[in-house]
């Protein structure tokens, strides 16, 4: 079964619950590799966003967005 690896920045610059967004990222991006090769995980203020190749997309491009853990 495919797995993702995780590679963070500094720790000590983080902000708190980024460790939570990053686990659900992780999960998700692993759930994702059954259907496509790669997957891009983008992260922002508000989440990440995950991107994948997607034969049900109309540009080929899925993207599944994650909010940011409260």
């Amino acid at each position: 079964m495919p797995s993702a690896s995780v590679r963070t920045g500094n720790t000590k610059k983080r902000p708190a619950g980024t460790d939570t967004l990053v686990r659900k990222a992780e999960a998700a991006a692993t759930g994702l590799l059954d259907q496509s090769e790669r997957v891009l995980v983008v992260y922002d203020e508000g989440g990440a966003t995950l991107y994948y190749e997607s034969d049900d997309a109309e540009d080929g491009i899925g993207r599944r967005k994650l909010p940011r853990a409260s």
